[in-house]
């Protein structure tokens, strides 16, 4: 098939020839599940002096997980739970939902992503979901619980992503502390936690994106992972 599919990331220190230095870095299972349908992954990392990001060319986005995003874009001091902000990949990712709206690039958002999602259609975050009274479900389970089932979602028969799913609960691993609080403009929650939290949105205009709170690409035998990758390569 040989689409191009954009998938942005953030900046880890890495030991390198040249000794730690700050290196673009992405789950090798994006690049992956792109190539198994055909397409060709293109890695995005922050931008530092870009007034705007053309996306036009591509045929899919992949707005990936990662740190906190800095809480002034949505109008609200940084709280100290919020941790690992970086502005440059805010801005990036920001511009790239902005030329991927304005083309209809099928965009999949995910974790951090989902947030962004919300936050660049107006909406705001939980900063910390415990502190927000959602203490029934652990949603921050990294590392070894990274490719594990921990709760489930409930999807609403209506959206999109039952389209594509075809279940109305799956099973979801959960590697995230913030949520999504008051929904943007142009949205609307596609799946839900037992405790309330949002799981998944969708845009409701002429965009086709789609946002999970969950990583898909660290469960990549996962029936409803695969699923979804395949809705946004094909």
């Amino acid at each position: 098939m040989n689409k191009l599919i954009g998938i942005s990331t953030g900046i880890k220190n890495v030991d390198m020839a040249p000794g730690n230095i700050p290196c673009v870095v992405i789950n090798n299972d994006f690049v992956n599940l792109c190539n198994d349908f055909g397409n060709t992954a293109v890695i995005i990392g922050p931008q530092n002096n870009l007034d705007e990001i053309d996306v036009s060319r591509f045929d899919g986005l992949i707005v990936s997980g990662g740190g906190d995003i800095n809480p002034n874009v949505y109008g609200q001091d940084i709280e100290n739970k919020t941790i690992r902000i970086s502005d440059h990949r805010d801005s990036t990712e920001l511009k790239l939902f902005e030329s991927a709206e304005k083309n209809n690039i099928k965009t999949l958002a995910i974790c951090r992503g989902n947030q962004l999602l919300n936050v660049y259609k107006k909406g705001t975050l939980y900063q910390d979901l415990h502190d927000a009274g959602f203490t029934t479900i652990d949603h921050d389970k990294p590392f070894e619980d990274a490719r594990s089932h921990i709760h489930d979602v409930k999807i609403d028969k209506n959206s999109k992503l039952y389209s594509l799913i075809g279940e109305k609960t799956i099973n979801v691993n959960s590697i995230h502390h913030q949520g999504i609080d008051l929904l943007g403009e142009d949205l609307r929650v596609t799946a839900t936690s037992p405790d309330g939290v949002i799981e998944g949105i969708e845009t409701t205009n002429e965009w086709d994106a789609i946002g999970i709170q969950w990583h898909p690409e660290n469960m990549i035998e996962d029936e409803y992972s695969k699923l979804i990758f395949e809705w946004l390569c094909t």
